[in-house]
């Protein structure tokens, strides 16, 4: 009786509690706009990796950084050439004023670097390092920009890493302002259609608009304590809306239903709160079971999404069960104003609703019969299908994001475009080797030497490497012996460009080994040169890390997968504990993760036949990327297996109950389909229709989590839900409820969505129908 006395409640102070949420609304309001600021636009990494511990071995060691920007240069004159005085004159004069940027600089223009010019001698880049961090630096770069001047005869265009981090933070902003104007009007048609009433159409899109006001001004909060990466926005503000919509309309529906009953208006929050709102409780914590599998994991993008996934959840179940019902004891009957035609909708059973009277006909009853009259005959072809549209699948490439995720208008994406036309990527993406003699021994010793020319040599005659940069490869002239010689002493090297050289590149024990890919970094001959490398070794007590663009991408691919089946069994043990304790059956919870697993293998599917393989990247206008970012894929998994989970507890209860009451299997899946039936479908509508709002973000990344949300949500409301659930349930029979009696004994008891809920209130006073119209 706890929700049913919570409306109770709601109903007596549903002023106070309307001001709360309208104080919580005045105090987000002004934090939503900087959401963004305090967000991080990396979060690919983990620093338990090999990659990252040799990164951060070299920028505490050797001061190497990361931190550049790679500026282009094109002649307009075709007779201007990169080696031309006058085409470094303008670079020099482009440059010129950076020394007076906030933060020590590194400026390497092409004049210094051969390998900086084009083949045909009309672009050219100059590399600019920031002695800071990437996420430091990239704060300051509205700072810098200014000392970078437009040359007047050559045509600028800024890349690089840190630009890079601008451009997205810049379109995640224009993406998610995008999404919110199309979700939203969509949202609100939608829903006045299936309800048939502006105003009931209205609620749950004010209700999921202020769930979504406070989840991302308290997101702006906890960015101020721990790292959020700035894709989980994205995924916040469509799960929030999402969450909060279906929440709402559940409750909504269920409010209406029991006014339609001749309930008074307390009676029906209070009725409404003891059915739906305690469902959307338990689906809450299904959905929250989901995404907390995400905080398993070390890589910041996959924290974030489960740290604003709990944030998500949280504030969208507390809108939908305290807000909502009290805006509906305010407004009563009005719920019903402002009816829409009914040409413009379908029938709403509330509104010809007649106690006492059997609602198993209809269409989704029917529906649910014909399939369970031959079930093997949708079962087999269905099953097949949901497979066939995995397969896509068996042909993953993962690898992390780079410029390509960006459209082609943005200045970091056309710069990334110069630099595969004209140049080799791994120029700019090398091969680091971190390497490190024993502790108190410096790596310059005559044997240490020794062996790094050795290895260094021997890695340069590897057919995949353009090009090894180390102390003992800067001078093809020198001998082993004399580069022994020449370090004997280091003290005694006079020239100033030497000088400089050995300090960027060896320090005490360590030193910085580069290798220049021929291949793209995240092409499988680079990966496998990198393994290599890792089984490799130089000897001496000499030991190396790997880093680096390319290590980096493997580091992050391998960490991942290797944690994802312990989240995975995470969460599907606690999801059938959940629905063990509701359902109080030992196969419907295991054949619901089943069902589950089948609409998100099918999403996977989709995910790698449209981004990866490029099909219908014209109609979605983007160019495809060749691989697929490997956290999509988990946040995926942990967002829909919470999000299908949350239709599977409202089906699966009504239908219980009505086993409960009946013990006809066969009945109780029609009636339960019956009255579930049009709310989860039009929960999933809506649910598609904002993610396909972010199917129209630029970054690629957002467009994919949009369109493979969308795809999974519509299969599992539709294949799924209508019709293989009726299918493997009618062949399960009644082992569908089977559970052994000693566990019945111990499980607690939970009870959602009871057919006819009667209050001990209700057993000694029977509701008068039409009582309390006015309230």
């Amino acid at each position: 009786m706890l929700f049913y006395n919570l409306g109770k409640w709601i109903f007596r102070h549903k002023w106070w509690v309307i001001g709360a949420w309208l104080l919580a609304v005045a105090v987000s309001a002004p934090f939503v706009p900087q959401v963004l600021e305090p967000l991080k636009t990396g979060g690919f990494s983990d620093p338990n990796l090999e990659s990252s511990q040799a990164a951060t071995l070299l920028q505490n060691k050797l001061g190497y950084s990361t931190s550049n920007l790679v500026i282009f240069y094109q002649s307009n004159d075709p007779q201007l050439k990169a080696t031309d005085a006058k085409f470094n004159q303008e670079i020099q004069a482009s440059l010129a004023d950076l020394p007076k940027a906030p933060v020590p600089t590194q400026v390497v223009p092409p004049s210094l670097n051969p390998r900086q010019i084009s083949s045909d001698g009309r672009t050219a880049y100059a590399v600019v390092t920031f002695e800071l961090d990437g996420e430091t630096a990239a704060k300051m770069l509205p700072q810098i920009r200014p000392l970078i001047k437009q040359p007047a005869d050559l045509t600028m265009t800024v890349g690089g890493g840190l630009a890079f981090y601008e451009d997205v933070e810049l379109v995640s902003q224009r993406d998610l302002q995008r999404a919110e104007l199309i979700a939203f009007p969509v949202a609100v048609v939608a829903l006045v259609l299936a309800f048939g009433s502006v105003v009931a159409g209205g609620l749950p899109v004010a209700v999921g608009g202020v769930g979504v006001l406070v989840i991302l001004a308290s997101i702006f909060g906890i960015a101020h304590l721990t790292d959020i990466s700035i894709f989980a926005v994205n995924l916040a503000t469509l799960l929030g809306l999402g969450l909060g919509l279906d929440y709402s309309l559940f409750l909504t529906s269920r409010f209406r239903e029991e006014l339609a009953r001749g309930r008074s208006v307390e009676e029906a929050v209070g009725i409404t709160l003891a059915t739906a709102g305690k469902a959307v409780a338990f689906s809450g914590l299904t959905v929250l079971i989901g995404l907390s599998g995400t905080l398993l994991f070390r890589i910041n993008i996959l924290t974030s999404v489960g740290i604003a996934g709990f944030v998500v959840v949280v504030v969208s179940v507390l809108a939908a069960t305290t807000l909502l019902p009290a805006i509906l004891a305010l407004i009563g009957h009005r719920v019903n104003a402002l009816s829409v035609p009914r040409f413009f909708r379908r029938k709403d059973p509330a509104d010809t609703y007649i106690p006492g009277q059997q609602e198993g006909h209809g269409f989704w009853a029917w529906l649910a019969h014909l399939v369970m009259k031959r079930p093997v005959t949708f079962f087999v072809p269905l099953l097949a299908l949901l497979l066939v549209l995995g397969i896509p699948f068996l042909n993953v490439k993962f690898s992390s994001p780079d410029a390509s995720i960006l459209p082609s208008n943005v200045a970091s994406r056309q710069a990334f475009d110069l630099l595969k036309a004209n140049f080799n990527e791994s120029e700019v993406t090398p091969i680091l080797l971190a390497v490190q003699a024993p502790a108190g021994k410096s790596i310059l010793t005559p044997d240490n030497v020794y062996y790094l020319y050795d290895f260094t040599h021997a890695v340069e005659q590897d057919p995949r490497v353009a090009r090894v940069d180390s102390i003992v490869t800067f001078e093809q002239r020198l001998t082993k012996t004399q580069y022994q010689l020449f370090y004997s002493d280091p003290s005694k090297i006079q020239d100033l460009v030497l000088r400089q050289f050995l300090q960027s590149y060896a320090k005490d024990n360590v030193t910085l080994v580069s290798i220049v890919s021929k291949y793209p970094p995240t092409s499988d001959e680079t990966k496998a040169l990198v393994q290599k490398l890792r089984n490799s070794s130089i000897g001496n007590g000499i030991t190396f890390q790997v880093t680096g663009g390319t290590a980096g991408i493997m580091d992050v691919v391998n960490g991942i997968y290797d944690t994802f089946p312990y989240a995975a069994l995470v969460i599907v043990l606690a999801t059938y504990f959940v629905l063990l304790i509701l359902l109080r059956s030992v196969v419907l919870p295991l054949k619901a993760i089943l069902m589950n697993a089948l609409s998100i293998l099918a999403s996977y599917g989709a995910l790698v036949y449209v981004f990866q393989e490029g099909h219908f990247s014209e109609i979605l206008n983007f160019k495809p990327l060749g691989l697929i970012e490997p956290s999509l894929p988990i946040i995926m998994f942990c967002t829909l297996f919470g999000l299908s989970m949350d239709y599977e507890v409202f089906l699966l209860s009504r239908i219980k109950e009505n086993y409960a009451h009946t013990g006809d299997n066969t009945a109780s899946v029609a009636l339960g389909l019956q009255k579930s039936g049009k709310i989860i479908t039009s929960a999933a509508l809506i649910v598609v229709l904002v993610c396909l709002s972010f199917v129209t973000a630029d970054i690629v990344l957002v467009k994919a989590l949009g369109l493979g949300v969308a795809v999974a949500v519509g299969l599992d409301a539709t294949i799924v839900r209508a019709l293989l659930v009726p299918a493997t349930m009618r062949l399960l029979g009644r082992w569908n409820w089977y559970a052994p009696k000693w566990l019945l004994r111990i499980l607690p008891e939970a009870q959602l969505e009871t057919e006819v809920f009667t209050p001990a209130a209700e057993k000694e006073s029977a509701p008068v129908s039409g009582a309390g119209k006015a309230g």
